[in-house]
């Protein structure tokens, strides 16, 4: 099996207490069945506290349940209490492989860093070009499975959506567009269809209210995004995205792209994993603007990371985001292009 990283992959270390917003933060903690079996293991004062907070939750997986926002073993040092008291190795795999995700596609297997760590999203957002240039097309990653020509199919289809995504001659939300209207061409494909020509025709450009509105919906986990969410949505209409967002945003959107995009191997929609990256483009950008003015009472890289972690790292919303997409009309191909270039317009 080839093995696939971004360039900076094997430079990311954790900072552990300097980390502004720490994965022992907001997130219940999942103890897969090999650690919990050691678990069962560890004597004294430590054994005794694991096990009585080991609880099963509404999903049937075994976790540490947070309290007051904070895993019971997150210290007042904001050190964690079983890496010092029984190390490193003796981690559940979430705790010791966050945020390193690890994606099997059979064949090859695709290594990334999540947004949702700070530290992680440092590392992205100061990279130049295309750090997943290793990560290649169907030309480099041959398969062997039964969804060879499928898989072959989608591996170009993602090429071609980031070069649209690095196309650094246009405002990002020009690239966003071609990217979307270059997918709802392949979804045509894959739905067994003749692609047409997009026509925008008497569609009118909306306001992204709909989009805050159903963010707003979610299950939220910090006071403070709640409150930066609603500030933002309350000015919407009236906050342009700066052109210099799209510097950074273009990073974020990478890695949506290589994270989320080949999921359509068992989906069978491209158009999930995009809708998603201007969903998320729409939010943070207003909220940049707006903090922008404050004078970043949160700085864009939180921005940006707290979202992954509000949005993409939560089962649910992520659920309740392809449900609008298939249910909403304004959520179609059409009204977002015309919002997209008008925006585009405005950078």
């Amino acid at each position: 099996m080839r093995h696939i990283y971004p360039t900076f992959y094997h430079e990311f270390r954790c900072i552990a207490n300097r980390c502004e917003d720490s994965c022992c933060k907001d997130w219940d903690i999942d103890v897969d069945s090999e650690t919990e079996k050691f678990y069962q293991t560890v004597e004294g004062a430590l054994g005794d506290k694991i096990r009585s907070l080991t609880i099963t939750d509404e999903y049937g997986e075994r976790v540490f349940r947070s309290g007051n926002g904070r895993c019971p073993f997150w210290n007042d040092d904001m050190l964690c209490d079983i890496y010092i008291g029984i190390g490193e190795e003796h981690l559940s795999h979430t705790c010791a492989n966050f945020p390193r995700v690890h994606i099997d596609y059979g064949d090859f297997q695709e290594h990334l860093l999540s947004f949702a760590c700070p530290e992680a999203a440092r590392f992205m957002l100061r990279e130049e070009g295309n750090p997943y240039r290793d990560f290649g097309g169907s030309e480099e990653l041959e398969t062997t499975d039964e969804n060879e020509d499928f898989m072959s199919f989608l591996l170009k289809a993602r090429e071609r959506s980031v070069a649209f995504l690095l196309n650094r001659d246009e405002p990002f939300a020009y690239r966003l567009a071609d990217c979307l209207e270059f997918n709802a061409q392949v979804q045509a494909l894959l739905n067994g269809e003749e692609p047409q020509p997009l026509s925008t025709d008497g569609v009118k450009a909306g306001s992204p209210d709909f989009i805050f509105d159903l963010h707003r919906q979610f299950e939220i986990m910090s006071d403070r995004w709640r409150q930066a969410l609603d500030e933002t949505a309350g000015q919407a209409d009236s906050l342009a995205i700066s052109k210099n967002f799209g510097a950074d945003y273009e990073k974020f959107a990478l890695y949506y792209l290589y994270r989320y995009y080949l999921e359509a191997i068992h989906s069978g929609d491209v158009l999930y994993s995009v809708k998603r990256i201007i969903c998320a483009y729409l939010v943070t950008g207003k909220m940049d603007a707006l903090f922008a003015s404050q004078g970043y009472p949160l700085p864009r890289m939180r921005i940006l990371q707290r979202y992954s972690k509000e949005v993409e790292h939560s089962y649910e919303n992520t659920e309740q985001l392809n449900a609008a997409f298939d249910a909403d009309r304004r959520f179609d191909t059409a009204p977002l292009l015309v919002m997209l270039e008008q925006m585009g317009a405005m950078e």
